[in-house]
């Protein structure tokens, strides 16, 4: 017995450095905690004109016309850009409508608006990853209705997160150096489509753009 009591206070007595270690860096998400998240973008083309739609005839007549058939899809999350031509005096002022979805596969849709006689390109916020319809209202055109629609790339990166402020980045990088300048953020707490970089490089299909910012973990 006595010999039992004291290899009992033995063991009590052994130093906290020699037990068993606790696992502290759990895989947690602490309210307080923050996470850096590297976003990389491979190659991305030039922003172009024509890229999804090329000189699409949108409504030959006074009806509602849908393409659904596209150039290509984009290759990386990324906003659009709508450019009417052919007889741009035919253009009357309506409202085109993109569907499409989002970096995570979720189904949105943007309005791209345009004035009468519109010549120039509208472009837009959301970043899409594909697209699947473009909508031309039965108002978009009149007299020979010979306008023409083409879409192409625009310059604003799709994220895969949701940021609470355009200013919770740390920096970007282009074909792996550092920019001068930070990218031009838009920022979401909630919908992913609406976080967008405008990196200051110029995109050439041939240099990875990276991008070190901070998450908000409500959009995945």
């Amino acid at each position: 017995m006595k010999t039992m009591i004291i290899t009992l206070i033995s063991l009590l007595a052994i130093p906290r450095a020699f037990a068993v270690p606790q696992r502290l860096n759990r895989d947690l998400k602490l309210p307080s905690q923050q996470q850096v998240e590297k976003q990389s973008f491979i190659n991305p083309s030039a922003a172009g004109v024509a890229d999804v739609l090329l000189d699409h005839a949108g409504g030959t007549s006074a009806a509602i016309a849908t393409a659904t058939t596209f150039v290509a899809q984009p290759d990386v999350p990324r906003n659009l850009v709508i450019t009417p031509g052919g007889t741009t005096t035919d253009v009357e002022a309506c409202v085109i409508v993109v569907a499409g979805t989002n970096y995570s596969g979720v189904v949105i849709s943007e309005n791209f608006t345009f004035l009468a006689n519109a010549t120039n390109p509208t472009t837009g916020a959301k970043a899409f990853k594909t697209v699947s319809s473009v909508t031309f209202p039965a108002n978009c055109e009149s007299g020979a209705f010979a306008a023409t629609w083409s879409i192409g790339y625009g310059e604003k990166l799709g994220l895969k997160n949701c940021l609470d402020a355009a200013g919770n980045i740390l920096f970007s990088t282009v074909a792996g150096a550092k920019e001068g300048t930070a990218p031009t953020m838009a920022a979401s707490a909630t919908a992913i489509e609406s976080n967008t970089a405008d990196f200051n490089g110029t995109m050439d299909g041939a240099a990875d753009f990276n991008l070190f910012y901070f998450q908000n973990f409500r959009c995945q």
